[in-house]
């Protein structure tokens, strides 16, 4: 039996399918039209334009409700802990949908309207991880930081091993993802406990 699926949602996977395969320029609502079985006009309808249907797109694929739910159900308020857990989880997110992000990382200074999309989800994350971060520093369990720079350390160090892993596979750093949380999230853990 298949999945009976609305309107909109058919339409972005047909724009998520597309963008993986003809990258941005190729995703024309009239190709994504075409393959989820809608008239063009229905996209017009629905999302406004292409930017709108990309803004849900991302939106649909987003980290940000996942690691939401982490720090509302997940976290000890234990920094190695619960860095260890947004580090595993983010990772493997971003491990799911690599090529997205290559294509969008790729494409994003071409197009104005990308860019302006993925800049407005990373901001989320990182208030997100801010807003844990405060909380960490309230509860006495960080030492006097500025916020918003550790906060950017723990995503840069994360991002970048994705990005590295993506790029060169084993050549660069060849220790699994397991020995790369272990350690960085140790010795980043161990330079912000008082």
């Amino acid at each position: 039996m298949s999945e009976i699926r609305s309107t909109p949602d058919r339409i972005i996977k047909a724009f998520i399918e597309l963008f993986r395969d003809c990258g941005y320029k190729g995703a024309t609502t009239r190709a994504v039209a075409e393959r989820a079985g809608v008239n063009e006009l229905t996209i017009f309808r629905h999302f406004g334009n292409k930017k709108g249907l990309m803004e849900a797109a991302l939106q649909s694929i987003s980290y940000q409700p996942m690691l939401e739910k982490i720090i509302h159900e997940e976290m000890t308020w234990d920094l190695e802990h619960d860095l260890r857990v947004i580090a595993e989880d983010y990772l493997s997110y971003m491990e799911k949908i690599s090529d997205l992000v290559l294509i969008g990382v790729r494409e994003a200074e071409m197009f104005p309207e990308l860019n302006e999309i993925i800049v407005q989800i990373s901001k989320q994350l990182k208030e997100t991880m801010v807003s844990y971060f405060t909380e960490m520093s309230r509860r006495g369990k960080l030492i006097d930081i500025d916020v918003d720079f550790q906060v950017m350390n723990f995503i840069w160090m994360n991002f970048g091993y994705f990005l590295s892993k993506c790029r060169f596979g084993d050549s660069v750093i060849s220790s699994s993802k397991d020995d790369f949380i272990k350690h960085s999230i140790f010795l980043f853990t161990r330079g912000l406990t008082p």
